[in-house]
């Protein structure tokens, strides 16, 4: 048995209900949505690696779960749900492409297939590729179009930046526990939180301070990736109507 092995301790088995085995599965709808029908997880997309699937599945899940509500309940912009298309199979479609490329760095044991695992190894000893394909995996190197917004870090993963509020210290994660859009203003910009509290039936607003901010502000979706940012230091007469449209373009008419 290798799970002594494996394991270091010997795990007691009951007698099986259900065996499978893993074949190399590729495979992506080519629509996920269609009308009425959402496709998400493994009836969206078979990966041929172990392990991402899930994180895959669930990712998919929070990005349609507000989208679908917001639908329901009838403040959703119109063409909100067509973007769980548009960003869940792109991040399908990178999936699919690392998780392939783990078949060919473990498939045969040649001595060129050994040495391309020794190199990819090497590679991975560096802090910075090593953070890229940790990124890769986890599916938060995604960068969804943000329609509007060009700041770099719109339509990026929030980083869980620590947050310093009168309240105490908190974090980005920490705040999201609502599951709800966060506008957070990292730099003491009435003209903003003014503007985002027409929103503040859907949209949470907060003020806080970071060490070394990324932006004056940002707008993160419930499933927390940025759908705005500004630049440090814009003015207001550009930064409140682009913040108006963005808001107006996920979350609706407030």
């Amino acid at each position: 048995m290798p799970l002594p092995r494996v394991l270091g301790a010997d795990l007691p088995l009951g007698e099986p209900l259900r065996l499978s085995r893993f074949t190399f599965k590729a495979r992506q709808s080519e629509r996920y949505r269609d009308g009425r029908i959402l496709l998400a997880g493994d009836a969206a997309h078979l990966f041929p690696a172990t392990g991402v699937a899930l994180n895959a599945g669930m990712l998919d899940a929070v990005n349609l779960a507000w989208k679908l509500a917001a639908d329901v309940h009838g403040w959703a912009p119109a063409g909100l749900l067509d973007t769980y298309h548009d960003e869940r199979h792109l991040a399908g479609t990178r999936t699919m492409l690392h998780t392939q490329a783990q078949v060919a760095l473990r498939r045969e044991h040649d001595p060129a297939a050994e040495a391309l695992r020794q190199v990819f190894q090497e590679l991975l000893v560096d802090e910075q590729p090593l953070r890229r394909m940790g990124s890769l995996v986890a599916g938060t190197d995604i960068r969804y179009p943000m329609p509007g917004s060009h700041h770099a870090l719109a339509g990026t993963f929030a980083a869980d930046l620590t947050l310093h509020t009168d309240q105490g210290t908190t974090s980005v994660a920490e705040l999201m526990h609502t599951a709800r859009p966060i506008f957070l203003d990292l730099a003491g910009r009435p003209d903003l939180r003014e503007t985002a509290r027409d929103w503040r039936q859907r949209v949470d607003v907060h003020t806080a301070k970071i060490d070394d901010r990324p932006a004056d502000a940002l707008l993160i979706r419930p499933d927390a990736h940025i759908a705005w940012a500004v630049t440090i230091g814009e003015p207001a007469d550009s930064a409140a109507p682009a913040l108006r449209e963005a808001l107006s373009g996920w979350f609706g008419t407030p």
